[in-house]
């Protein structure tokens, strides 16, 4: 398979595992948990509708902006799942655009838009799976992906890892 169509269908695949298969299955688990006791997370429809639509278009910006740019400056995509690379892995490290404020910007990117999605259905059960989901993802994905980059990139990802947050943006670590 030539890398144009490879790349497709990494977008594909991510696409539909970041938009379709995990919010479903989000929702089918908070719906059997909520039927059983439900927690409202924000009563007032207006100030629920104001976070949500921040946490979208902030959670949108980070992933389309790191998709593009990893695209454009890495020559890859992100997606490898159990070790089968569906997408071109990256040939460059990129560490500009969303990358120069967290080495994850995807992924911070879609918590902010899985954190909507929990308001827009406004149930605890959801927050909470999306925080298990999320700690998993931090402390196995992105240490493995981390392995990946060091044996790709070796010294010139331990800089980059020095000076940028691994998740939260703006939280940059200062080495003076």
């Amino acid at each position: 398979m030539n890398e144009n169509r490879r790349m497709m269908l990494g977008y594909a695949v991510g696409g539909l595992l970041v938009f379709v298969l995990v919010p479903s299955t989000i929702f089918i688990i908070t719906l059997l948990f909520d039927y059983v006791y439900r927690i409202e997370i924000i009563q007032n429809t207006t100030i629920r509708w104001i976070i949500i639509i921040l946490l979208l278009v902030i959670g949108f910006m980070f992933g389309i902006w790191s998709v593009i740019i990893q695209n454009a400056v890495g020559k890859g995509g992100p997606v490898e799942i159990g070790n089968i690379e569906i997408s071109p892995k990256t040939k460059n490290l990129v560490v500009s655009g969303p990358y120069k404020y967290t080495r994850n910007p995807m992924l911070f990117g879609t918590l902010l838009m899985y954190l909507a999605f929990s308001l827009f259905i406004n149930s605890i059960t959801a927050v909470v799976l999306v925080g298990t989901m999320f700690a998993f993802m931090l402390t196995v994905v992105v240490k493995m992906e981390e392995k990946r980059l060091l044996k790709d990139f070796g010294n010139q990802y331990r800089e980059y890892r020095k000076k940028v947050s691994m998740f939260i943006p703006w939280f940059q670590r200062r080495n003076e």
